[in-house]
């Protein structure tokens, strides 16, 4: 009899689930990603779970990738924090300055880029891009990544 029960529950689960077209769910998107990162975390990362969203009304973009790289967890956070135009070139510095930043947290490392770190280019699909840059402590990163869909806010 518990089984029925723990089926009618599933089963209602899935159907609220169902009526949310974008509930901020994290989207997995397999493979796609091939980021190598080199330094006090070495490893690549090729499938990653992604939340990516820009925020129209403040020109930015987020892109939060969720993974695991050396067995150990993984976030990384890609963002262009203002003046967002969509495809095209974004120098990556820190927090503070214009254009975009990096975030990486895996294990006990936590990182994060300085000014004039790298490039961060995102392609003309707006799901896509490339990344070449350093990150604090002597970790580097270089690669694609891939958002399986980008939702605007």
């Amino acid at each position: 009899m518990h089984w029925i029960t723990r089926a009618v529950l599933l089963g209602a689960a899935a159907l609220a689930f169902a009526g949310c077209d974008q509930c901020g769910a994290a989207s997995p998107s397999g493979g796609g990603q091939n980021l190598v990162f080199t330094g006090p975390v070495a490893g690549t990362l090729t499938t990653a779970t992604t939340q990516c969203r820009v925020f129209t009304a403040s020109t930015q973009l987020n892109v939060l990738l969720t993974g695991s790289l050396a067995g150990q967890d993984l976030t990384f956070n890609i963002q262009v924090n203002q003046g967002y135009k969509g495809p095209g070139d974004y120098p990556v510095g820190s927090i503070l300055d214009t254009g975009s930043n990096l975030r990486l947290q895996v294990g006990s490392y936590e990182g994060s880029s300085t000014t004039g770190a790298g490039t961060l280019t995102i392609d003309p699909d707006g799901k896509s891009g490339t990344l070449d840059a350093n990150l604090s402590g002597g970790e580097h990163v270089k690669g694609t990544f891939r958002c399986k869909e980008v939702v605007t806010a």
